[in-house]
Parts: structure tokens; sequence; C-alpha cells
């Protein structure tokens, strides 16, 4: 059985997501299924006040922003700004790196649509735009964005790019300019990550008084009811949380990365950025969580994906007879999912999960008993 360790080794080492073919999904899949607890299921504990039913009736889970999680620190990148900042800028001025990164940053923006464009190409166009004049250069530019069909973003992206790559931009002062702002991406790029938080158990205590005082639900989600090839593309991406100090991030390594394009850079690379998603403080590691992690540039909200895959719901006691918890529990029995309450059992000092016939059973003997021994 492999380890989640060994798993992540072999997840990272697909670079490209485009190298990602059915079967190689489906066979990583497969091993996330023996690396995730209680044969493939995981859980995510809810409010009653504050739960959306219609997660239930659409049979969705939502992907909460990094932006949204409850601690500040959670998916942060552990750099000091001002030494990364000096950094980039002395590695750019070096061997004219700032053009080869304005080169493969327009590259990466359109090759995915355009896979016949390389970055020799592009370099020739700023080449041609930067150094034949303004009547030329729009000639040049013109052709460019009719050839490989550039859509209106595309084409700001490339009127940016003609304008960092001049002569005039290649020093210091404007370089250190440009990236001036880079604890503001960081903070972007990191509300751009999307997360879906699960944990290994419905009976953990803390979780159950933290996020739902109480008064609550908790779900159960099974991974091996995913069988279609997108939904196994996107939860791949499942990955237990480690606990402990984040390792320092380094930006200049990245960009290095990006640049010699070696698929063990890449590899590396993609491991710092993901030991910082996937990083938390030591005191939250009761939680034992486990998350899905789905990067979306731009979206600082959140976003539904439809799965059908809950087995089962654990309802705390307290709520059973509210018109919200019916609702949740005609759903439940209508799809088949198996329904349990959590109730403290007074006689065995514990909480208890059983079924709601079984509860009630249990709950007429333990007062029975109270009745019978105060008198």
């Amino acid at each position: 059985m492999p380890s989640s360790r060994v798993y992540k080794e072999k997840l990272y080492a697909i670079a490209d997501s485009m190298g990602l073919c059915e079967d190689k999904v489906n066979g990583l899949f497969s091993e996330l299924l023996t690396i995730i607890p209680n044969s493939g299921k995981l859980y995510k504990y809810k409010a009653l006040e504050t739960f959306h039913i219609d997660e239930l009736e659409l049979k969705y889970v939502w992907f909460s922003s990094a932006k949204c999680l409850n601690d500040n620190k959670d998916c942060t990148f552990n750099a000091n700004f001002l030494q990364e900042i000096n950094s980039l800028v002395k590695f750019f001025l070096k061997d004219n790196n700032y053009r080869k990164t304005l080169i493969n940053g327009f590259y990466l923006a359109v090759s995915k649509n355009n896979p016949e464009i390389t970055p020799q190409i592009v370099k020739d166009c700023l080449d041609c735009i930067a150094k034949r004049g303004s009547k030329i250069g729009k000639l040049r530019f013109d052709s460019f964005c009719k050839r490989y069909h550039l859509t209106k973003i595309q084409k700001q992206k490339l009127l940016d790019t003609i304008d960092k790559y001049s002569d005039d931009k290649q020093n210091e002062a404007f370089i250190r300019k440009s990236i001036s702002n880079l604890m503001a991406q960081a903070e972007e790029i990191r509300n751009s990550n999307l997360i879906l938080s699960l944990t290994t158990s419905f009976k953990k205590d803390s979780m159950w008084a933290y996020y739902c005082h109480n008064k609550g639900i908790c779900i159960e989600y099974d991974f091996s009811k995913i069988t279609s090839y997108d939904l196994k593309k996107l939860f791949i991406n499942t990955e237990r949380v480690q606990y402990g100090h984040k390792r320092k991030f380094r930006y200049t390594d990245i960009i290095k990365a990006s640049l010699d394009n070696d698929a063990n850079s890449l590899i590396k690379a993609d491991k710092m950025i993901m030991d910082q998603l996937l990083t938390k403080d030591k005191s939250w590691s009761t939680e034992e969580e486990w998350r899905v992690i789905l990067h979306d540039r731009g979206n600082f909200v959140g976003r539904k994906i439809s799965v059908d895959i809950i087995s089962a719901i654990y309802i705390d006691y307290s709520i059973l007879k509210k018109k919200k918890t019916k609702q949740i529990i005609r759903i439940a029995k209508n799809n088949g999912w198996a329904i349990y309450v959590r109730f403290f059992d007074g006689l065995e000092v514990e909480y208890r999960y059983e079924t709601i016939k079984e509860t009630n059973r249990l709950l007429k003997e333990i007062d029975q008993f109270r009745t019978a021994t105060a008198n």
C-alpha cells in the first residue's frame, strides 16, 4: 500500500496537467483511495444555522477561497518580501533574465490554446517589435495577433509585455518598481486557491463544538463513488495537511525553474508551493485535515463542484426536531444515505452515534433508569 508521501511524489512528477491522460488519472485515483482513511471516506462539519441545504439537494461541495479560511496564516507564503524583492532584482539584472521571464510569461499565457507557439516564436516577435521601430512593430504586432487568434485579453497582455521588453526598461529602477507589488501578488495568488477542507472522523468532539457549536451535522463523503474522468482529475489533488513550521519560500527558485523548464526543477518548485498550502501550525493538528486544492486565478469567492459522493449524515440530537433538520433527513432518505444521531449517553459518559430508532430506544432506557434511581 503506497504512503501519502509516495503518492505526492507521483502526483508532483506530472508537471503539466496536459499529461494527465485517462489511464494516468485512473491509476492515481485508485492509489489515492488506498491512502485516504476509512476506506476512502472523509468528513465535513457544518453548523445548522449557516448550512446551505441545497448542497444536499443539488449534490455539490463548496470550494472556499483561501481568503475565507479561519486562520490568516493558512496558505500564506513564508517569505520576507523585502529580501525576496532584492533577490529577484539581482536575478533579473543578470543574463537578460528579466526579458527571458517576460517571454516565458507571455508564452505560458497563450500556449495552452496555441500549441504551435514556442518561446522562440514569442522572442522573435518581441525582438522585432522592440528593435525595428513603431511602424514595423505595429505590423508585426497585428500579424502576430491575427495569426494566433489572440483574444482581447491576450492582446493586452502582449502590449504590456512589449512595453516592459523595451530597451529603456532593462534597468534596476524599472525592474524594482515592476515587482514592488510582490506582496499583493502573493496575496492574490493565495486567495485564488480554492480549498475543500475535510477531516478523518465524525467523532471529533472539538470540531463538533468549534464548527457546529454542538448544533449541527457532519457529512460523510465517500470518494470511491467518484467515477468520471473530470472529477477524478480534480480530486486526485486531495492531500493530507502536515503540521509544523513552514519552510522558507523563495520566489527566485520558482522563476528559475520556469525558465529552465527542467522536469526535476519544476517538480521541486511545485513541492515548494504545495508545502506552503499544506502546512499548518501545530495547534491545528487535532483536526487531522485533508484538503482538496483547486487553483482558480482571480476567483476570491469560491466555487460549487457538482459531485454525488455523500454516503452518510451525522446529526446532533439537539437539532433533531428542527424544521431544517427534518428536510435534511428527508433528502438523506430519498438518496439512500445513512442517518445517524449524535447524543450524549449519561450512563456511559460519552457521545454515541446511532440510528434514529436506536437513539430513541436508548434515550428512553436512560430516562427510565434515571426515574428508577431517583425513586
